[in-house]
């Protein structure tokens, strides 16, 4: 392949990703990474275009203009990259003036005709882009993106080494001064690999995409789309990791059935709003006094289970009592009035053989004794002490969800 169809075989590529990320950012709006890549590949595009027409346009054009959009390409690809493993902001922003002020250094001795150090110049900022992105891709990757994180960096880091080389070669003998850089098989052979990495990460940036998008619809259909909490899918998969992992390791595991009482006059009084703002509130409440490791879904319309693995049955008597006296003294505001409620929970612990359906089963029969006791109350399959949990006033205002947002 020679230079010309390199070039062209590039912009090929670069089209045609620009399309395929373009296309991501399109189906989910949501992914923000995915448009930063995208706005690098874009860049990448223009500055490869303006190579091309060396001869036809004056040479900042074709060469500064060109290595300045590399440096942006480079940022963008760094932004990118880093919201899918990490999405917090910077704690500052003063790198940024120091990307600018070396972007204008290099433009400097670019017009000054310095070229043997220019290029230095210009992979200076690159090499900080380049290894701040391959640290992040180390030291912050999320679970779903550790492979991928890892492979780009590892390219990243072939780049890095390849354009260390070109800016050794380039303070010794520059090929660009000599008008012939293909004339040198160093600097020939390390753009090679630049391009070849730059190919790859184009696929590594789908595979971002996609995954995320893969994770958006698992969420998306594992979410109740009012509450927030799980639904019956999501609970069922997540149920069964749980009873695989506390059959293997003989750890305890409780399911709690909770439903709101009286919920239907509820709505009657209040409409559904005030019935919905009531079904959020509880989640909150919930949500707030439970482990990282304990889950709620949603499974009807009022109706909730809870998921306690690592807990003995002693603990979640506790903690389902904690939480029924809390949501005893909370009032909702809704639309100028408050709403007050209460919930009946069944509360049993896994037994040997015991499946999901099983132990929802026995909370159902629970949930329904403690209806059948007068409601507002915790009954446990077993005899559990009880410990009083001191009341909690807790007044939220009457709000919905609408796709797991407060609106």
């Amino acid at each position: 392949m020679d230079y010309t169809t390199s070039y062209v075989f590039c912009l090929f590529c670069l089209g045609l990703f620009s399309i395929a990320l373009l296309s991501l950012s399109l189906v989910d709006r949501s992914i923000v990474g995915a448009r930063w890549l995208l706005a690098s590949t874009v860049l990448d595009f223009v500055g490869t275009t303006l190579q091309q027409l060396e001869g036809h346009l004056p040479r900042w054009a074709t060469v500064m203009l060109p290595d300045e959009l590399s440096i942006l390409c480079t940022l963008a690809i760094f932004l990118g990259l880093r919201w899918f493993v990490r999405r917090k902001p910077f704690a500052s922003w003063g790198w940024m003036a120091m990307l600018l002020l070396a972007m204008v250094v290099y433009a400097a001795l670019s017009f000054a005709k310095i070229r043997q150090w220019s290029f230095f110049a210009f992979g200076v900022p690159m090499q900080g882009l380049l290894g701040a992105t391959v640290w992040g891709l180390l030291r912050d990757g999320k679970e779903q993106f550790r492979t991928p994180a890892r492979i780009a960096a590892g390219l990243l880091s072939v780049h890095m080494l390849a354009l260390g080389v070109r800016m050794v070669i380039s303070t010794q003998r520059c090929p660009v001064v000599s008008g012939r850089p293909w004339g040198d098989p160093v600097w020939m052979s390390s753009m090679v690999v630049i391009m070849v990495v730059g190919y790859i990460m184009l696929m590594m940036y789908i595979v971002f995409g996609i995954l995320e998008l893969h994770a958006n619809v698992a969420q998306a259909a594992g979410e109740d789309a009012l509450t927030g909490a799980m639904n019956r899918r999501s609970l069922a998969q997540h149920a069964a990791r749980e009873l695989a992992r506390s059959e293997r390791l003989g750890t305890p595991l409780v399911v709690i059935g909770a439903d709101l009482d009286h919920f239907k006059k509820l709505n009657d009084t209040y409409g559904h709003g005030g019935g919905d703002a009531a079904l959020c509130a509880f989640v909150d409440l919930v949500r707030d006094q439970l482990r990282r490791s304990d889950v709620i879904a949603r499974v009807g319309g009022e109706e909730f289970v809870l998921l306690l693995p690592g807990s003995d049955l002693a603990d979640a008597v506790r903690m389902a009592d904690e939480l029924r006296r809390s949501l005893e003294q909370m009032r909702v505001h809704y639309e100028g009035r408050m709403i007050m409620t209460t919930v009946s929970m069944g509360v049993t612990e896994r037994r040997e053989g015991d499946s999901l359906a099983t132990m929802l089963k026995r909370a159902d029969a629970l949930l329904y004794r403690a209806k059948e006791q007068g409601r507002n109350r915790v009954v446990a399959d077993e005899d559990a002490p009880a410990v009083p949990a001191k009341p909690v006033l807790v007044e939220r205002m009457g709000m919905t969800r609408q796709s797991g947002k407060t609106a």
